[in-house]
């Protein structure tokens, strides 16, 4: 368990961080200065918080009405550093055997189960220099579980590597993280990172925590207009609440028309009242021409594809409907795109499904 509460006055911002942890992984999502890494500092140590308290495994570790502040080396936190920080005049071995107390027979047993776990056996004799960037910060996790920390922070560790080398890291991590289940904290700006390894994730913005939860509250459900922009939804629309019908709330917008969202639970919307909503790219159904509508009845708007941008596996489409030509944002299969032979230039149909569609709070 990890709690955190502090507070920290910046030149330019002020961190309010307030989180409870048990031993899962974390994803500290935010725009670059929104305050990630003043937050591991201040957890692990580095940097003393203006006020607060930290406690974790139900051992206080900084409390400021208290008077406590136990020093770095006796926290039990990791901290792995974006620029891996290996000691260049050590094996690799040597480096993971570097925080392990005890016997050496122990620490021998200790160091070889993490580099079979880290994918380093046959590499131990080898100096940081003959390594590459993956297997420096294999290297360096391995060393930083080797101390076995009750709390680990991870700041951006894959940024400076290549994307497959990135691809694999993160499979590595919620295997270690299956194996070694240490309450973790992760800071990243990559959204998709942030997807695949944050089952639970906390969305920074000028020093403070806008939204946490699931994966699936944050990335489809956002609590506010800054999380949905900075979660990838794009399509963020407003208008004024026109009516109720059955489980939903009719929403007019000014240049697509009356919207038909869910209503959202325990909300007090009223007739006349501003409202927000978002819908993710990729939950936009593009309708075929040859389709019976049928069941897909909900906000059907006509389009112009205004642009097209492939993204690997997926094409990204930029579409403009309403008098006000407001724009769209489409995110579809490469063999749909094919199918459908979606180009610039032509008019199509899409559906905003009810369902797809949140209303933000």
């Amino acid at each position: 368990m990890l709690e955190i509460s502090l507070k920290k006055q910046l030149e330019d911002i002020e961190i309010k961080i307030d989180l409870r942890l048990d031993e899962e992984l974390l994803v500290l999502f935010g725009p670059s200065g929104a305050g990630k890494t003043m937050a591991l500092r201040m957890i692990s140590g580095i940097v003393a918080p203006d006020e607060g308290r930290v406690a974790a495994g139900g051992e206080v570790l900084f409390d400021s009405a208290k008077g406590v502040n136990l020093p770095v080396r006796k926290r039990k936190v990791g901290y792995l550093f974006q620029d891996y920080a290996l000691f260049p005049h050590m094996t690799v071995e040597e480096n993971i055997a570097y925080g392990i107390e005890g016997a050496r027979e122990a620490a021998g047993k200790k160091v070889n189960e993490l580099l079979s776990l880290m994918r380093l056996a046959g590499l131990e004799k080898r100096y940081p220099h003959e390594l590459s960037g993956g297997q420096k910060q294999r290297t360096a996790l391995a060393r930083t579980l080797a101390a076995e920390p009750r709390v680990l922070l991870l700041d951006e560790p894959f940024s400076a590597l290549d994307y497959q080398v990135r691809e694999k890291l993160r499979a590595d991590l919620i295997n270690i993280h299956r194996i070694y289940p240490i309450t973790t904290v992760l800071v990243t700006h990559d959204l998709e990172e942030a997807f695949m390894l944050g089952k639970k994730i906390a969305v920074i913005n000028n020093g403070v925590i806008e939204q946490s939860g699931t994966r699936e509250d944050v990335f489809y459900r956002p609590g506010t207009r800054n999380v949905a922009r900075f979660m990838g939804v794009r399509n963020i629309f407003a208008g004024v609440v026109s009516g109720f019908e059955d489980a939903s709330v009719l929403i007019d917008t000014p240049d697509i028309g009356v919207i038909k969202a869910p209503h959202p639970k325990a909300s007090s919307l009223a007739i006349g009242a501003e409202a927000s909503f978002c819908i993710r790219p990729e939950e936009i159904l593009v309708i075929r021409p040859d389709r019976v509508l049928g069941r897909v009845q909900d906000n059907i708007l006509e389009c112009d594809i205004t642009g097209s941008i492939g993204k690997g596996s997926t094409h990204i489409l930029y579409l403009e409907t309403g008098h006000g030509r407001t724009p769209l944002k489409v995110e579809l299969p490469n063999f749909v795109v094919r199918k459908l032979e979606l180009a610039v230039g032509r008019r199509v149909k899409v559906s905003l499904k009810k369902e797809n569609i949140w209303v933000i709070p």
